[in-house]
Order: C-alpha cells, then sequence, then structure tokens
C-alpha cells in the first residue's frame, strides 16, 4: 500500500485550483499554485537544515501566511509539523525537545530563542526581516528549480462525503482560530485548502475587526468558539450593516440564550463541527467536558472546562445528561 503524504491536502487543490487565491493575509494574497511552490521552497529550506523523513518540525507562528508555508513545506519535506501554539503556553519547551529544529515568526523572536535554548534544539526563523539576525532565515536555505512539481501535483483529492460544515471551492473562509490549535488545523486550514477554498486571516481576533473584514473580503463562511460569537455579537450593537454568511460553524455547541440572541440578530443557524461529538452524539470527550459518573452515566458540564481551585479543590458541577453504555467484557 502506497501513503500518500499530508501535503498532498495542498497539492491536490494546487493543481485543481491553481489560480485560485489561497490565503489572504491583509494586502498579501497567494493563490494555490503560489503556496505550493513556496511550500516547497520551504521544505526543500528544511532538508537543507538536516530535517529527514520522520523527524518532527516545532512551529513557532501566528495566524499569517507563513504558517501555512512552513506547515505545508515540513509535509512535503517528510516531516511531522508541531505548531507550539500561540500565546506560547508550558508545554512549548515539551514539544520542541521532540523535534529536530525550531522554526519561529520573526514576530515571535524572542519567544523563540527562550524555547530553543531550553528545549536544546536549533532555531530558525521565518517572515520579515528585522534586522541582522544570528539566526539563520529558512528563506534562504531553500530553492526549488522552476516547473518541477515535487511528485503531489497530480493527485485527485477532491472530497467525498462532505459534512454539511465542510466549505467548498467559491467560499471565502475567516480563519481567527489559532492554526496552531486542533480544531484550527483540521476545521479551518486542512478543510479550507482541501475544498480549494480561499482562506482569509486575522492575526489577532476582535468582534469590530472581524466583522470589518467579513464586510470587505465578502466572507462567507466564519469558525469560531462560544466567546468570539459572543464578541460579534457585542460588536453588532449600532451598525447599520451586518455580514449574511452562507454558514456559522461554532466548535461547540453555544449556551442557550447566547445562540437565541445572535441568530436573531444575525438572522442565521450557528451549526456545530462534527468532529466535535462522537458517534453517539455525545461532545467528544476528548474536549474535557464529560465523563462517566460513579453510577456509570455520563456527566456533562455544558459550562467552560475550569480548573480545580487552588484552595479548596473545588471543580464545577456537572449536570447528568445521557446514560454512558454498560462496559462489556469479551475474551
Amino acid at each position: 500500500m502506497t501513503a500518500l503524504s499530508p501535503a498532498t491536502v495542498l497539492a491536490g487543490s494546487a493543481d485543481r485550483h491553481a489560480d485560485t487565491v489561497a490565503v489572504i493575509d491583509g494586502r498579501v494574497r497567494v493563490t494555490y499554485a503560489e503556496l505550493w511552490l513556496e511550500a516547497r521552497c520551504y521544505g526543500a529550506g528544511l532538508r537543507a537544515a538536516g530535517v529527514r523523513g520522520g523527524d518532527a518540525v516545532a512551529l513557532l507562528a501566528p495566524n499569517v501566511v507563513d504558517f501555512p508555508r512552513v506547515y505545508f513545506g515540513a509535509l512535503a519535506a517528510g516531516a511531522v509539523a508541531v505548531p507550539v501554539g500561540v500565546p506560547v503556553g508550558p508545554q512549548a519547551v515539551q514539544l520542541a525537545r521532540e523535534a529536530r529544529l525550531l522554526v519561529c515568526h520573526t514576530s515571535h523572536l524572542a519567544a523563540g530563542r527562550r524555547i530553543s535554548a531550553r528545549a536544546g534544539v536549533p532555531l530558525l526563523t521565518v517572515g520579515p526581516s528585522r534586522g541582522p539576525s544570528d539566526v539563520p532565515r529558512l528563506e534562504d536555505l531553500g530553492d526549488v528549480p522552476p516547473g518541477r512539481t515535487g511528485g503531489f501535483a497530480d493527485t485527485d483529492l477532491d472530497p467525498a462525503g462532505r459534512t454539511e460544515v465542510d466549505p467548498d471551492d467559491t467560499d471565502v473562509v475567516l480563519g481567527c482560530l489559532p492554526l496552531g490549535g486542533r480544531f484550527g488545523q483540521a476545521i479551518t486550514l486542512t478543510g479550507t485548502f482541501r475544498a480549494g477554498a480561499t482562506l482569509v486571516l486575522l492575526g489577532r481576533f476582535t468582534g469590530p475587526a472581524a466583522l470589518d473584514l467579513m464586510l470587505r473580503e465578502q466572507v462567507t463562511v466564519f469558525h469560531g468558539t462560544s466567546a468570539m460569537y459572543a464578541a460579534l455579537l457585542d460588536a453588532a450593537r449600532g451598525r447599520d450593516s451586518l455580514p449574511r454568511l452562507r454558514r456559522w460553524v461554532s466548535r461547540a455547541p453555544l449556551p442557550p440564550s447566547l445562540r437565541q440572541r445572535f441568530t436573531s440578530t444575525f438572522d442565521t443557524v450557528v451549526h456545530v463541527a462534527e468532529g466535535e461529538r462522537d458517534s453517539s452524539g455525545r461532545p467528544d470527550a476528548s474536549t474535557g467536558r464529560g465523563r462517566v459518573g460513579p453510577d456509570g452515566e455520563w456527566w456533562f458540564d455544558p459550562r467552560p472546562v475550569r480548573p480545580r481551585c487552588r484552595c479548596c479543590g473545588a471543580v464545577p458541577i456537572a449536570v447528568r445528561a445521557v446514560p454512558a453504555p454498560s462496559p462489556t467484557i469479551r475474551p
């Protein structure tokens, strides 16, 4: 059996939608053909830096066009892209320690230096030059001969069995979620590129900025969290015109009051991403919002997950919902 690289997601769209704009980052517009060529250039640079098939490449970058360039460049080089997250969390050093090297966007160079020093891995930068630096630049290491396709462009990855929340090749998707997160990678980044749609990036989310960007770029699909929907609802007060999107997608079910007010204000329906529920319809246990209680029933907390209190050790009160199936023992 032949194993296909995840880079074929971008390669297939570059073949079918070469002239379609893949990413909009401020005034920067990059087509699928250009993005695939740049990703292969970055992949060649990673190879020159010592990355080999099966290695992990840690990536520290915000929601800018360099994120998908490096992300798919690592995949094209046969490596595994491991985003460490923005803002930087305590697990960033551990993730970087298991990687061959760390690629850091120049806007987060100070944090990248600290992570590189603590993890003991080489550091490369990517993005706009900010003056002389002793850190090698990924752009200076890679080069792809003109006309070389890299062997992925003939792959037909036109998706079958699409769900109702998946975009199509005519959609313009607003990417406010961190691309380094699980939801951002699977739904916003990979899902958009797989469909051949256009991804509009917003580096720092605010309600007014998101609404303005939706109207300016004629966005048709939005992916967000409950907090983002609340911020959009607050920003909509007093506005003469609001965006009318084809699809609103939430990471998790919105609280009933927020959902009612949002659907009334924006005259729409908010869909929940399929990946956030398991086959039984319960919220995915990986989100940390559900558990099996001592009586064998499923307990679900509809509120955001909160850590235990440091003083008394209290946890959020769980609400009984759907009984869990009885365990069975098989030989």
